[in-house]
């Protein structure tokens, strides 16, 4: 009898566990989208391409694995695998000048992008700002070990100088969030609609997670940021 009674127990610990991890761990598949706004979700792993979130202007992308729980997503963005921004040395042109050339991945001449030349230890020694052919120049200075390019609307570089060489900068529209967490607060509306408000593109768990959530989670709504709302995409099944 005795041997019975721990069986039940046994028996009831384990619906229990297995109610509240199906509670617990809430699993999203498919794509939401709202005009060019989505999380897609496919095996356990999200790709975000959001914009408009109060200060937010320019649009983020990202990809990587994902947890969710009490309405809150933390995407644990990995290597994106869009197009990003890169850079290839070329030839130097002056001896005495590093040259460095921004343009978009259609290879037209970006002006206005912001060229930082930078220390080891990314201190700004001087700033310019691209010319209509795109081009930046900084006379050539032991200093400058690091070269960053910036220009709203595109994704950031940073990349090391390579001494002899000027650069050439692709720069892809978009910003792309690589090795960040990046947090959400998402909830269901209805079984095909979900809400979503960005809390943090770089989201730090310090020593208790879900304080830290709901502190980004309050400073987002006196901000009173709007939610948007996300419809699932069905791929319609033609029959014969």
């Amino acid at each position: 009898m005795i041997q019975s009674d721990n069986m039940k127990k046994y028996f009831a610990i384990l619906i229990f566990l297995s109610v509240s991890f199906i509670l617990c761990s809430q699993d999203f598949d498919g794509n939401y989208k709202d005009k060019t706004d989505s999380l897609t979700f496919s095996n356990g792993k999200v790709i975000f391409n959001v914009s408009g979130f109060g200060a937010l202007f320019t649009r983020m992308v990202g990809e990587g694995g994902y947890e969710y729980f009490d309405d809150y997503l933390l995407v644990n963005t990995s290597e994106y695998s869009g197009e990003k921004s890169t850079f290839e040395p070329i030839n130097g042109s002056k001896k005495d000048t590093i040259v460095v050339k921004v343009v978009s991945l259609d290879n037209y001449p970006i002006q206005g992008a912001l060229t930082e030349f930078l220390s080891a230890s990314n201190k700004v020694i001087k700033g310019n700002i691209t010319n209509d052919k795109g081009k930046s120049q900084h006379i050539k200075d032991q200093k400058i070990r690091k070269i960053k390019v910036t220009n709203l609307g595109y994704d950031d570089i940073i990349f090391d100088v390579v001494q002899g060489k000027d650069f050439l900068v692709r720069l892809a529209e978009n910003n792309v969030i690589e090795n960040q967490t990046v947090a959400f607060k998402v909830k269901n509306e209805d079984e095909e609609t979900i809400s979503i408000i960005l809390l943090t593109d770089d989201f730090d768990p310090g020593k208790d997670k879900m304080k830290s959530l709901e502190k980004h989670d309050k400073k987002v709504q006196k901000s009173n940021v709007l939610a948007k709302r996300l419809k699932k995409e069905y791929i319609p099944f033609y029959g014969r």
